[in-house]
C-alpha cells in the first residue's frame, strides 16, 4: 500500500510577482520547489502572479482573485521573486499550515543588505512600532506580528474574512501602501489588517529561503586584491598588427 502523501488534498494559488528581470536561479528553484509540491500531493489551481506592478496594487490583484473565486484554491503561496527556495520549502510550510490549521504562516528570510536582519517584527506598544526582530528558537512555530511577504501562505479563509472586515477598505484593499506618507509598507499592512479582522499570524523558523542581494560588480581591483601572481610570463603587446593599430 502506497503511503499517503502529506499535501493530497490541498488546493493552491502561486503568486511571484515580478517588477523586470528575474534572476535564473530563483527561477529554476522556484520551479523545482513547485514541481516537489506537486510530487506530495499539492494541486496547482492557477498561477496568478502579476508583473510589472506597484507593489500593493500587484498583491492585491492576486488576492482579489481569490475573493472572487473563493472554492478556487485553499489558499495563496505567495513567492517573491528574488527568494532563493529550497526544494522541501513549500512543502514544509503547507504542511506546518495543513497540520496546526493555520491561516497565515510565514518562513524566514534575511534583508538583501548588511546587516540582514531577519524580516519579521514584533509590536512594541511602548513606542507603538513594529520593530525588526533579531532573534527567534530554530525550528519553532510561533505567534507573530508582522512580516514581509517574501514567502508566505495565507488561506482563503483569511482573504475572505479580511474583506468581510468592516475595517476593509475596497479602495485600498488588503495591501494598502502608506509608506510615501509616514505609514506602513503593504507587507506590513496586510498583517496589521489580518490581526484587527481576529487572525494570528505565525512564523515556522524552521523553514528558511534565500534571499537574491545586489550583483557585484567585478573589476581589477577585485582581482588585485587576491594577490595572485601569475607563473607565466607577461603578455607582450604586439604593435605591429594592423587589426589593432597602433597603440
Amino acid at each position: 500500500m502506497s503511503e499517503t502523501k502529506p499535501l493530497a488534498g490541498v488546493s493552491a494559488i502561486l503568486v511571484s510577482p515580478t517588477y523586470g528581470g528575474v534572476d535564473p536561479r530563483c527561477a529554476r528553484d522556484l520551479r523545482v520547489a513547485v514541481m516537489s509540491a506537486a510530487s506530495q500531493g499539492l494541486h496547482w489551481a492557477g498561477d496568478a502572479s502579476p508583473d510589472r506592478l506597484g507593489y500593493g496594487y500587484a498583491r492585491n490583484t492576486a488576492a482579489s482573485f481569490l475573493r472572487k473565486h473563493p472554492q478556487a484554491a485553499d489558499g495563496i503561496m505567495w513567492v517573491d521573486s528574488d527568494i532563493v527556495c529550497p526544494n522541501d520549502a513549500l512543502i514544509r510550510l503547507i504542511k506546518t499550515a495543513q497540520i496546526h490549521k493555520l491561516d497565515f504562516v510565514s518562513g524566514v528570510y534575511h534583508t538583501r543588505k548588511s546587516p540582514y536582519l531577519p524580516v519579521i517584527y514584533h509590536w512594541d506598544a511602548s513606542v507603538s512600532k513594529y520593530l525588526q526582530a533579531v532573534n527567534y528558537p530554530a525550528d519553532t512555530i510561533l505567534s507573530l506580528d508582522a512580516c514581509g511577504f517574501g514567502f508566505v501562505w495565507t488561506s482563503s479563509k483569511l482573504i475572505n474574512g479580511m474583506a468581510d472586515h468592516p475595517s476593509f477598505s475596497a479602495q485600498e484593499g488588503w495591501f494598502p501602501d502608506r509608506r510615501d506618507v509616514g505609514g506602513y509598507g503593504e507587507d506590513i499592512s496586510f498583517c496589521h489588517l489580518a490581526k484587527q479582522a481576529g487572525f494570528q499570524l505565525y512564523l515556522d523558523t524552521g523553514v528558511q529561503v534565500g534571499h537574491m542581494g545586489d550583483a557585484k560588480i567585478v573589476s581589477e581591483g577585485d582581482f588585485r586584491a587576491q594577490g595572485i601572481t601569475l607563473e607565466s610570463p607577461e603578455i607582450q603587446v604586439r604593435t605591429t598588427d594592423p587589426k589593432w593599430g597602433q597603440p
